[in-house]
């Protein structure tokens, strides 16, 4: 578990790197566009697959530490045992569905290979298979994450002490609590 939390946050970083180089080629190409008239060729097609690529990186740490989409509405007016099998149903849920998106990926990834697939046209062409790829590790890796967390829900790990299978003298990951702070930048290194 603690191995796939590290490689978590590495994507994440990896993913904020990312980010930060697409700024630098944005700027660039702005400035390359006002002052020189001549922009980055290829710009668009580095974008639209880099932001595919930044989103799917960041997944698997967001599962890790509660971070995905979620309302406490009905949450927080059940008894532990009952938000423990709601919960328990939203981890199932989040593994199959991230599992079947890197299933139903995997074909298309393999034809692009296959067909040399790419974007743009002249001067700079951006070969779609690396993301397409990406996609499906990721999506396999959030599966993955889903089903350590619902295992470490299941063994009273999630940081709720109400849960009978809850055990103080171990040291947890903190995961999918409700209460925990989210993670800073300072907890990714």
């Amino acid at each position: 578990m603690r191995q796939q939390l590290a490689i978590a946050r590495w994507a994440h970083v990896l993913s904020a790197g990312w980010v930060f180089l697409l700024a630098l080629l944005i700027i660039a190409d702005v400035l390359g566009r006002t002052l020189f008239l001549h922009p980055i060729a290829g710009t668009k097609e580095i974008l639209q697959n880099s932001v595919i690529a930044v989103t799917f990186l960041q997944l698997p740490l967001a599962v890790y530490s509660g971070s995905m989409l979620r309302t406490t509405l009905l949450l927080d007016r059940l008894g532990p045992r009952s938000a423990q099998a709601l919960r328990i149903m939203a981890w199932l849920l989040g593994a199959a569905l991230f599992a079947a998106i890197a299933y139903a990926s995997l074909p298309s990834a393999l034809t692009a290979v296959r067909l040399g697939e790419y974007e743009g046209e002249g001067a700079m062409r951006i070969y779609t298979w690396p993301v397409r790829f990406l996609l499906v590790v990721t999506c396999a890796f959030a599966a993955i994450a889903y089903v350590a967390v619902l295992i470490e829900d299941l063994r009273g790990r999630n940081g709720d002490s109400s849960l009978p299978a809850a055990r103080p003298d171990t040291d947890p990951v903190p995961l999918a609590d409700p209460a925990a702070k989210p993670l800073t930048g300072a907890d990714l290194t």
